[in-house]
């Protein structure tokens, strides 16, 4: 039986769009418009000064033009409708579908919002989009209809946080009705849904059994039989497919190489391996930071170059990269921080990423 609802809906123009263009065009255009009007003529601390100005009045009105747009946003509509495994819906004139029973992927989220209130949400894509809302839903009973905890976030933002999508509210009975037995339906096709099968990767529910409890650097060149032994039987137990990644899991431990001189690099043989006992450490993901040292070597090759009179370009452009921070103890007891590159949202591999972390931090 086909169940067929009519709900609000948040567009992505008024949550996401229209403030970044807002903010862009106060950012960007006002320098841009006094510099104009100077004649393009200058002087280099105005340049720095009118960036650092434009930059806070862009977020100042970005800020307080956010609720307008909310109230817009509030004013749009949609349907939706789901009968059996197929969820059709439109925002518009177009209906779009999914069918669970076939391949897609879906994000799960329930308990606090942003703002610290109740929420629950379902992404889907498969390949079309949607997103819903449920206002006031606890935890406990949308992991009674998916029930994977470790699978189903724990944070889940909201369209006034900055997402979109359809919105229920928990104290309506057909939009309860209607989000949970999308859930079921979620649960029962798991199988067809691709971030499911990442989960499926990791033993979830088996607690690690490290033989050690601090983190332990072994020298490679150093490398007793022993621990040879040892990081050999840890290669073959790696339970995740980052095999790009200078960290691994196995069910017990965080297997990181170490590369610090130019013969370990071009060798393949790490300097160091690092094994970080699970259930002792924390993983965090970093913000994106300047990767300062391939500019700065290619800027100074430049120069070299055109010292000699080699044509010389422009040398690589400062990247931004995201950082995986290990965080434990090493063997005397004292807090022992460990740096890896990891993985950036536009990576194939980020949704792996964020599986990987969540599972060193169960």
């Amino acid at each position: 039986m086909s169940k067929k609802l009519a709900v609000p809906y948040v567009s992505a123009l008024f949550t996401v769009i229209l403030p970044t263009a807002e903010f862009l065009l106060v950012f960007i255009g006002l320098p841009l418009l006094l510099f104009s009007l100077l004649g393009w003529d200058f002087p280099d601390w105005l340049a720095y000064l009118s960036c650092g100005v434009s930059l806070i009045l862009g977020l100042v009105i970005s800020v307080l033009t956010y609720p307008l747009l909310l109230r817009l946003a509030a004013r749009g509509q949609g349907e939706l409708e789901l009968d059996g495994d197929r969820l059709r819906w439109r925002s518009g004139r177009r209906w779009r579908q999914v069918d669970l029973s076939q391949p897609h992927q879906a994000r799960l989220a329930a308990g606090q919002s942003g703002l610290g209130r109740a929420n629950a949400s379902v992404s889907l894509a498969a390949p079309a989009h949607v997103m819903l809302h449920l206002h006031g839903a606890a935890r406990k009973e949308v992991l009674q209809h998916f029930p994977a905890p470790y699978f189903v976030d724990e944070l889940a933002v909201t369209p006034k946080e900055g997402l979109w999508g359809f919105e229920f509210h928990a104290d309506d009975a057909a939009a309860r009705d209607f989000f949970f037995t999308l859930l079921d339906g979620l649960w029962r096709n798991r199988q067809q849904n691709s971030r499911f099968q990442l989960y499926l990767r990791y033993p979830w529910d088996r607690p690690p059994r490290p033989a050690f409890c601090h983190i332990r650097l072994i020298e490679t060149a150093q490398m007793t039989a022993e621990e040879k032994a040892l990081i050999d039987g840890l290669l073959n137990q790696f339970v995740d497919g980052l095999n790009d990644s200078y960290v691994r899991l196995t069910p017990d431990y965080l297997v990181g190489w170490v590369y610090r001189t130019w013969k370990s690099t071009w060798s393949g043989q790490p300097d160091y391996y690092c094994l970080m006992p699970l259930g002792h450490i924390t993983a965090e993901v970093s913000l994106p930071r300047p990767d300062w040292q391939p500019f700065i070597v290619g800027q100074v090759l430049r120069q070299a170059a055109s010292l000699t009179g080699a044509a010389s370009g422009y040398g690589p452009s400062l990247q931004d990269k995201r950082y995986l921070y290990v965080r434990g103890k090493a063997e005397d007891g004292s807090p022992l921080e460990l740096t890896f590159d990891w993985y950036d949202l536009a990576d194939d591999r980020w949704e792996e990423a964020e599986m990987f972390v969540r599972f060193v931090n169960r």
